[in-house]
């Protein structure tokens, strides 16, 4: 018998029931076609990749017949709804489900979700997953052990009948992402590079899938996997193999196994690939990351998280400029910016004012501590008596007449205070 693992399938095509609507704008997709895979290629048509956008993100820890109890199963589902949420998607949170829930569920989503051609659909299935006599199997919260037989394979819904219930989907796309040893179930994997930019084959009917392992190997419960993921699709990592400002299932595949391979030390190293189905196994589903001239999305964007910047001067009360606008005079401290680059400037008359180009990280504090430059010129005194000695802010300077060129420049600014002294 095989260890019990932690599954977590993704799948991308449209979501389940109960789902919370969304307009239509915010889920739907354009995709500008190039004549051939080189990425220059001229543009020859642009079509409607997707409709709609569904998605039925499930988690399950209560476990109550013999499997252990689980403590992020839940808490990995809730944080990928939320990040398909911020993409577009419709989406449908389950957990804790029974067998009887979890298949209805199932059936449910690719049958009445699954009927629009032009939707993409994402399940996501986080909880156990069991390997016997080659069989791999989803675990249910109410399902036994393994060594209890044919109960077991009643309550626990196999991957054979996973496949029959994606098959009743019409929909274009789908990927299914399982964080369990899964590798090569129902799927042909594959280790070839991404196409380097998308044709009319990317448009074409597919069901891919991706595991976290491969057979045999142990796949931990430690939310590494979903926090690779969710990088990916949000474009905080380099998954996009080809830059386009869009993430493919293939190049999501090629970054997921290159990165946990890596991290790892091989003891975990995913598969992917399509469904063994020369009707679904053509094209390519896509997330949008940002817009760009080879893609046109209509998905909503996730707001990004505000920065704080904290500007001191060794000059107090000087003006504050951030990207060419008075904010303030320093020590400022700046709340609720936007994240990214920014120009800052810091002046006040008679110094010479500091620049800066500085960046902005989500959700963190920056400090500019600004020095402004003393000014330099000349300064020339004369009066009577000669001889008389001559202070600069209480530094003696000589005697008058003073010489301009025997003045240190450091000690000139416009507000000096002249004094002399004469026995």
């Amino acid at each position: 018998m095989k260890k019990s693992t932690v599954v977590i399938l993704s799948f991308l095509l449209a979501s389940i029931l109960f789902a919370t609507h969304l307009p239509a704008k915010e889920r739907a997709i354009k995709v500008k076609l190039r004549e051939s895979e080189r990425v220059n290629a001229p543009v020859v048509a642009e079509v409607d990749l997707y409709s709609d956008s569904y998605a039925l993100v499930i988690g399950i820890n209560n476990y109550t017949k013999g499997w252990p109890r689980l403590s992020g199963a839940v808490h990995d589902a809730e944080l990928v709804a939320e990040v398909l949420r911020e993409k577009g998607f419709q989406v449908t949170f389950r957990k804790d489900l029974n067998s009887r829930e979890l298949k209805q569920a199932f059936k449910e989503f690719f049958i009445f979700k699954g009927e629009n051609p032009q939707a993409r659909l994402f399940v996501r299935f986080a909880g156990h997953g069991h390997t016997l006599d080659g069989e791999r199997f989803l675990i249910p919260a109410d399902a036994p052990r393994s060594d209890a037989g044919a109960r077991f394979k009643y309550k626990a819904l196999s991957m054979r009948r996973f496949r029959e219930f994606v098959r009743l989907a019409k929909a274009k796309h789908a990927l299914a992402v399982f964080d369990s040893c899964f590798s090569g179930t129902i799927f042909d994997t594959q280790r070839t590079a991404p196409p380097p930019a998308v044709t009319r084959a990317t448009t074409l009917p597919v069901r891919q899938f991706l595991s976290s392992g491969d057979s045999n190997q142990k796949v931990s419960d430690d939310g590494r996997f979903r926090k690779l993921f969710i990088r990916a699709i949000r474009g905080e990592e380099r998954a996009d193999a080809n830059r386009d400002s869009y993430l493919t299932g293939s190049e999501l595949g090629l970054f997921l196994t290159d990165r946990l391979t890596n991290l790892t030390q091989s003891r975990q190293t995913p598969r992917y690939g399509k469904l063994r189905d020369e009707d679904w196994d053509r094209g390519d589903f896509v997330f949008r990351l940002a817009s760009s001239s080879g893609v046109t999305i209509e998905e909503q964007a996730p707001t990004p998280a505000k920065a704080v910047l904290k500007v001191t001067s060794n000059v107090s009360g000087s003006s504050v400029f951030i990207d060419g606008a008075r904010k303030g005079t320093a020590p400022l401290t700046l709340k609720g910016l936007t994240p990214g680059r920014h120009r800052i400037k810091v002046m006040r008359e008679g110094y010479e004012p500091y620049e800066e180009r500085i960046c902005l990280r989500q959700e963190k504090r920056l400090t500019v501590k600004a020095i402004l430059g003393r000014p330099s010129g000349t300064i020339e005194v004369t009066g009577r008596p000669a001889g008389a000695k001559v202070y600069l802010d209480g530094y003696y300077t000589g005697v008058m007449p003073v010489d301009p060129t025997q003045v240190q420049p450091q000690l000139i600014n416009p507000k000096n205070i002249v004094s002399m002294w004469h026995p």
